[in-house]
């Protein structure tokens, strides 16, 4: 396995984070490195569904103790209205109980010139929902853009050889 390294300018908050876990490991690296792995773990868990709690022994409910992590490994958990779809290569979020994913959404709102009112009329949809996806879509606009020119991509590569 070929090794890399990772420099990072720690703050005054990840020096302290990185005091209080200077037991994992015998030095910075072995902690850096015993770190990640906590990462790496509490992502999948967090991918598999789990919400990581951060609970009092005598509190009784739970809440979401790492919400930053939930949100970049889990973002439909973010959302009421919006889900994850299984699917070969797209990767953003698709409106609940729809075939229509957000970036399809967006982008017939943008070319109509919809607000959240008539989008919510047109599309029969909870305007709750409709402002969701306009928020999805401005934390991931990067994402919607690959996936629309990927689209675009593909639809040609089938009009240009079609049968194929």
């Amino acid at each position: 396995m070929k090794r890399k390294r990772l420099q990072i300018d720690l703050g005054a908050t990840e020096q302290l984070a990185l005091e209080r876990i200077r037991g994992l490991g015998e030095n910075d690296a072995e902690a850096g490195r015993q770190a990640v792995t906590l990462i790496a773990r509490l992502a999948t868990a967090i991918g598999e569904g789990f919400t990581i709690a951060a609970v009092p022994p005598d509190e009784g409910r739970f809440a979401d103790a790492l919400p930053e992590l939930t949100s970049a490994v889990a973002p439909e958990r973010r959302y009421r209205y919006l889900v994850r779809v299984r699917h070969p290569w797209r990767r953003q979020l698709s409106l609940k109980g729809r075939r229509l994913t957000v970036g399809q959404l967006v982008a017939q709102m943008e070319s109509n010139q919809m607000d959240v009112p008539t989008a919510a009329e047109e599309f029969d949809l909870p305007r709750e929902a409709v402002a969701e996806a306009l928020d999805y879509a401005a934390r991931n606009r990067e994402l919607l853009i690959v996936e629309a020119s990927e689209e675009r991509r593909r639809v040609e590569s089938i009009v240009a050889y079609p049968g194929r």
